[in-house]
């Protein structure tokens, strides 16, 4: 399996791209895997910063309770005040994602800004009524 065709890498499929690079069994990895996302939560929740050098950063942040616009619909909704969590992307890791920017990349993100095309709006149909002309 080749990462590039991987578009959403599920935790199996990570698991897999592991164990081929590092031999260790896929059991071994699921074990570790489990492990270090533990303990990431745990620190999160007492307030602890986790960092992997080059990798990033995995922190809390709280915010207060806010109104915002759902952009689909338009609909204001409430947000409740709390914590939540944040990554903050380390250097290699940012270098590396955008050295590999291909065209393809680009010409993708160049369609997303354009504008949609312009739809017209439906017309429903109304039942045809009969017209009586005076003579």
């Amino acid at each position: 399996m080749k990462l590039s065709h991987i578009a959403n890498m599920k935790k199996s499929e990570f698991i897999d791209e592991v164990a081929q690079k590092t031999s260790i069994s896929k059991k071994d990895i699921d074990l570790v895997l489990n492990g270090a996302m533990e303990t990431i939560k745990e620190a999160l929740i007492k307030n602890d910063t986790v960092t992997f050098m080059g990798f990033g950063s995995f922190g809390t942040v709280v915010t207060s309770a806010k109104q915002t616009k759902l952009p689909g619909s338009g609909k204001i909704i409430d947000v409740p005040a709390g914590k939540r969590v944040k990554f903050k992307v380390g250097k290699n890791l940012k270098d590396s994602v955008f050295e590999s920017t291909t065209d393809e990349d680009v010409r993708i993100a160049e369609e997303a800004k354009k504008p949609a095309p312009a739809v017209a709006p439906k017309v429903e149909e109304t039942k045809k009524t009969k017209v009586k002309k005076k003579k």
